[in-house]
């Protein structure tokens, strides 16, 4: 049975919200100096209680994102996404950290010819 398209966004957000949590852990895990790989998830709270410097309540936060609708999911992954980044510059302040689209501004979509 194939999907629909309003199967195949959800999915797609799905995955989109996968990939940034997950980008995140590896951002919040290298500042710890700890190692993280994607099946961390199927012990996310384990590895999270090793993670010191990380934004209040995150593991929470995470799995919130998941329940929000997109448009709240976003607002509250760049909250997250500012918050490590305030972590990365304290701990490094030597560090540059830019983002091609920092939280508030997004990707152009792609719509074909």
């Amino acid at each position: 049975m194939a999907c629909s398209g309003e199967d195949r966004k959800r999915d797609q957000a799905g995955d989109a919200r996968e990939d940034s949590r997950c980008n995140l852990l590896g951002v919040l895990a290298g500042l710890n100096r700890l190692y993280f790989a994607r099946f961390e998830f199927k012990r996310m709270r384990k590895f999270a209680a090793k993670i010191e410097l990380a934004p209040p309540a995150l593991i929470d936060r995470l799995e919130e994102l998941f329940r929000l609708p997109a448009a709240e999911a976003a607002q509250s992954f760049g909250q997250l996404v500012e918050e490590t980044r305030r972590l990365v510059a304290r701990e490094l302040p030597d560090l540059e950290l830019p983002l091609p689209f920092p939280p508030g501004t997004h990707q152009q979509t792609w719509r074909g010819a």
